[in-house]
């Protein structure tokens, strides 16, 4: 029986630490003044109102105003100017590369692509792979005298686009995929050893001493990722918050002429010897620019 009490003991104090931890979060809730959207506003239950006042929100019909006047859809053509490997045109210049073939132009990865057009740049849609996984690729569209650093507004000019799997077979993904028995075979035990001992440093050194997996299985993939861009609307300075009146005007639109494409791969490039490099290389194979007619 003595068991049985101190279990119910247990239980009785536990319930009891519930119900005092459930009245406190009520009140911690009451104080907090948080306002719960009411059924009828189909608010998804997941998210959390400021506290009353603390934040100026808008809302339709009443405050359509604010937006200003009703803006007329923008319906144009466009065409593609597609640019291919290795890149060699009057207005594209390639900075920082090492080889081209099949696969593309490898670029390093602090080197770029800079496309310059007449016509307002629409889209940009870059095909290629890396020389590692994962990959990343860049397109910036800064105006002339603009950077990060040093930007009109709150318009960031660059979109970045992660975790791209594709990799082309660089000599480790050759070394396991290829039967160098069937094509070529080793003609010499010294022909073997060397290229056993060069297949445990490239994999001891792009996995960090086994430490991590590498981009050894990473996949082999062609990567394909668009960026839409362009088509900007430039606002005055300073929101007008009285009743009845625009927030904020329309003065200008900005169209994209030139854009910076930049990639990489977050792994090693030529791991242990003293070609090593991070981010790894990338390979353009393709640009597809889409502007304005």
């Amino acid at each position: 029986m003595s068991g049985i009490n101190k279990s119910l003991s247990v239980s009785c104090k536990v319930l009891v630490a519930v119900l005092v931890l459930g009245a406190l979060s009520n009140y911690a809730m009451a104080q907090t003044k948080l306002t719960w959207p009411s059924p009828d506003e189909k608010i998804p239950s997941y998210t959390l109102d400021p506290r009353e006042g603390s934040i100026q929100v808008y809302r339709t019909p009443k405050d359509d105003v604010k937006l200003g006047e009703i803006q007329e859809l923008e319906v144009y053509e466009s065409e593609h100017h597609v640019y291919r490997a290795p890149f060699r045109y009057k207005n594209v210049k390639v900075d920082r590369w090492m080889e081209y073939n099949d696969k593309g132009i490898e670029v390093f990865a602090n080197g770029t692509i800079t496309i310059t057009e007449e016509k307002p740049i629409v889209s940009v849609t870059v095909v290629g792979s890396g020389c590692s996984t994962p990959n990343y690729n860049i397109v910036e569209w800064w105006a002339d005298g603009e950077d990060v650093s040093n930007s009109h507004g709150q318009l960031i000019k660059r979109g970045r686009i992660d975790n791209l799997k594709g990799q082309h077979n660089a000599w480790i993904q050759k070394a396991f995929t290829r039967d160098r028995f069937k094509e070529k075979g080793f003609e010499t035990l010294e022909e073997a050893n060397e290229f056993m001992g060069k297949l445990r440093r490239v994999i001891y050194g792009m996995t960090n001493g086994y430490y991590v997996p590498g981009s050894i299985m990473g996949g082999l993939y062609e990567n394909t990722a668009y960026f839409r861009i362009g088509d900007v609307n430039v606002f005055d300075g300073a929101g007008d918050k009285e009743e009845g009146k625009v927030f904020r005007e329309i003065v200008s639109q900005y169209d994209v002429h030139k854009i910076v494409l930049r990639a990489g791969g977050l792994d090693y490039e030529d791991p242990g010897s003293d070609r090593e490099r991070y981010p790894a290389d990338y390979a353009y194979r393709l640009i597809d620019v889409v502007v304005k007619k």
